[in-house]
C-alpha cells in the first residue's frame, strides 16, 4: 500500500482540504491528489450506481471519467516535474480505499456539498496553477480545475432531473 506521508489525512475529502493548505504542490503533494482523484472516480460511480434516470446516471459517470483523467494529468505534471516513475496504485494499495464509496441516496444536501467542492476545487486547483512556475504543469492543472467547475454544473443538471419539485 502506498504510504501517505506523516501529515496527510487518509479521508480523501479531509487529505484534499489537507491540500488547499498549500500554496504550491510538490511532487509528493500531486501524488496524493492523483490518488484522490482516482477516489473521485468511485465515489461517482457509486454515486450513479442507485440512480435510475439514464441521463442523470450518465452525466455522473462522465464526472468519474474526467476524475480519472485528473489523476493520470497529475502523473504527467508529476513527470514534467522530474518526479520519479509514479503510477497510480490500484485500489487495493490506494490508501483512500480503506474506507471505500459507499451506495448513498442522493440528497439536496448532498448536491449542495458537491457543486460548492467541485466550486472550490476549481479555485483551489487555479491558485496552485498560479504558484507553478512549470508552464506546462501550471496549463495542466488549470484544465483539472476548469472541469471541476463542468462536474459542479452536471451535479447541478442532476439535480434539476431529479430534484426539482
Amino acid at each position: 500500500m502506498y504510504q501517505l506521508p506523516a501529515d496527510c489525512p487518509s479521508d480523501a475529502f479531509a487529505a484534499f482540504a489537507h491540500l488547499k493548505s498549500r500554496t504550491s504542490l510538490t511532487i509528493e503533494d500531486m501524488q496524493v491528489l492523483a490518488m484522490i482523484e482516482s477516489y473521485g472516480e468511485a465515489f461517482y460511480m457509486k454515486l450513479a450506481e442507485g440512480i435510475a434516470d439514464t441521463e442523470a446516471r450518465r452525466l455522473l459517470e462522465r464526472n468519474a471519467a474526467e476524475e480519472r483523467g485528473h489523476a493520470h494529468r497529475l502523473l504527467k505534471a508529476i513527470s514534467l516535474k522530474g518526479g520519479a516513475s509514479f503510477a497510480l496504485p490500484d485500489r487495493g494499495d490506494n490508501p483512500f480505499f480503506v474506507t471505500p464509496p459507499v451506495a448513498m441516496d442522493l440528497t439536496a444536501d448532498l448536491v449542495a456539498a458537491l457543486e460548492a467542492g467541485e466550486i472550490d476545487g476549481d479555485l483551489t486547483y487555479q491558485a496552485w496553477a498560479d504558484a507553478e512556475p512549470n508552464a506546462e504543469v501550471a496549463d495542466l492543472l488549470r484544465l483539472n480545475g476548469r472541469e471541476e467547475t463542468r462536474h459542479s454544473e452536471r451535479v447541478n443538471a442532476v439535480k434539476q432531473r431529479l430534484l426539482a419539485a
